[in-house]
Formats: C-alpha cells, structure tokens, sequence
C-alpha cells in the first residue's frame, strides 16, 4: 500500500513541478540501475519464454494500425498519435514491478525481448508505408543501439554477477530493495515532462487533448486486459504489465526524431494513466494475496 501511494505522490511532484523536465536525463541510467538489480535475480534460459509472449508480440501490429485508422476519424496527428502506442514494446521497468506484486520478474524479461524484437521489425516497414518517413541505416543503428544497450547492458552485467561476484552479488541483493527510490525519481520526472510540455511548449486545441486521452485511456485498458486473457492463468499479472506497461521512453524518442512533436502527447498521457493503473494494481494483488494467503 505504501508503495502505491509513494507512486502517486512522485506522479504529484512531477504535475506540480514542470522544472523536473530539465532532468531527463536521469531517466535512462536510474532505468538501467533498476534492470541491473532485477536480472541480478533472474536466471536467463528457456523458461522465460512462452508462447503467449510470441503471440503478444505479433498483437503489437495489428493493435497498432487499428489505433492508427481509428484516430484518423478525428485527425492524423490523432490517428499517428495512437500508432506510436499501439506499437510501443513491453516497458523495461516491468521486472522491477512484477517483483514489486511478488510475481515472476523472469516471465518480464521474456517479454521484454520478443516485443522489442517486434517493434524492431516492424517499425521499419511501417514508418515509410504510413508516415511517409525514410529510416536510414544510422537511424535504425541509433534505434537498435538505444534498445540494445538500455536492456542488454544491464542483462549482462546482472547474469555476470550473478554467477562470478560471490560475496559482492549478495550485498547488491540486500541494496536492490532500496533502488525502489530510483523508480520514483524516473515518475517524478517523466511527469514533470508531461506538465512542462502541456504548459509552455503545446499549442494544442483542448479538444484535441481531450481525444487523446480517451484514446490513451481506452488503449491501456484493452492493453492491460487483452494481456491478463493471454497468459497462462499463473501469470494474469505478468501478462498484463507484457501488454500493458510500454515503454513510452522509446516512444517519446521515435515521436521525436521520425514523427513530429506533437504526437509526443500519447507516450506522456500514458505515462500517467499507466503509473495510476499500476499503483492501483499493486493495492489490488496485495489485497488479493493476502486474502489467498
């Protein structure tokens, strides 16, 4: 419970706070450190896999365009808007919450990989089919390498450890609890980005917000829903933070550098809305374990 309300007030702070925004670039290095501590229990091998993560990923696609064509009934940037979610790729933040639900952190992992491996493949196509954009071979280098590095980085180090640092590796057990003040600075921020944008940088008809947040708010329930049914009936919660929880960093930045400002607004309002859904989920499992328990 504490720790769901901790995820509401640093989503407060950020709202309250857009100067937050000039500290982006905390983002990625906290993301990594709190990667590290979950591989550091993760043992990598066929096990994190299932097929239900494989038929996720194909999802993503399909999932995408709908949101695409829907939007464009209200507008394009709408229409492009919803894209960049639909599409969007397990977030690498959800080791660290499946292990705060007390679920299995490896079944994440899994996930993690195949999605972004969908995104990876697909994106390509559908970028210059749909937006009219050309990747060229150094854009796609530049996204392999942000994808690569955010979650290789860590996994490697993490197995690492795990296997050859003894002594050190149990020491950095006893401290990955704590990285949970990591996770909170990352919401802090990421919300204090939302605020600055919505207050000095947007020009954004009102209405236009409105539909895109309906359109966010609809997607991340079907998303979250949609990956509860997929998963084995052990793995309800990990299947939907598979589907659900996206990496909206990775969005933030293909809205930048391939589509245009003004489709950054999805990945932000999603931001928020997952945040909230997710600290509601944490008071929900607790609830829910305590009673099985």
């Amino acid at each position: 419970m504490l720790k769901s309300v901790l995820i509401l007030v640093a989503l407060a702070i950020g709202l309250l706070l857009p100067s937050l925004d000039a500290y982006t670039f905390t983002l990625r290095p906290f993301l990594m450190a709190l990667l590290f501590f979950s591989f550091l229990n993760v043992r990598i091998d066929r096990s994190i896999f299932s097929r239900q993560q494989v038929v996720a990923a194909l999802l993503l696609p399909a999932i995408g365009l709908g949101c695409y064509y829907a939007g464009r009934w209200y507008d394009e940037d709408l229409g492009l808007t919803l894209l960049l979610m639909g599409l969007a790729p397990t977030a690498v933040i959800t080791p660290v919450l499946a292990q705060l639900m007390q679920r299995r952190a490896a079944y994440m992992v899994g996930a993690i990989i195949i999605t972004h491996l969908s995104f990876a493949l697909v994106m390509p196509v559908l970028l210059p089919r749909l937006l009219g954009v050309d990747l060229s071979l150094e854009s796609l280098g530049v996204l392999v390498y942000t994808i690569g590095s955010t979650v290789a980085g860590p996994l490697v180090l993490g197995q690492f450890m795990r296997r050859y640092g003894g002594r050190v590796t149990n020491v950095l057990r006893r401290i990955g609890p704590y990285a949970f003040v990591l996770f909170l600075s990352n919401i802090a921020v990421a919300s204090g980005s939302l605020s600055y944008y919505l207050r000095y940088e947007s020009h954004t008809p009102l209405t236009f917000i409105w539909a895109a947040a309906a359109g966010i708010g609809l997607l991340l329930l079907a998303n979250f829903t949609l990956g509860s049914r997929l998963a084995p009936i052990d793995h309800r919660v990990e299947g939907s933070l598979a589907l659900g929880r996206k990496n909206t960093m990775l969005s933030i930045w293909v809205a930048l550098e391939y589509i245009n400002p003004l489709t950054v607004l999805g990945p932000m309002l999603y931001i928020l809305f997952q945040n909230v859904f997710v600290a509601g989920q944490i008071v929900y499992v607790d609830r829910k374990d305590r009673r099985r328990d």
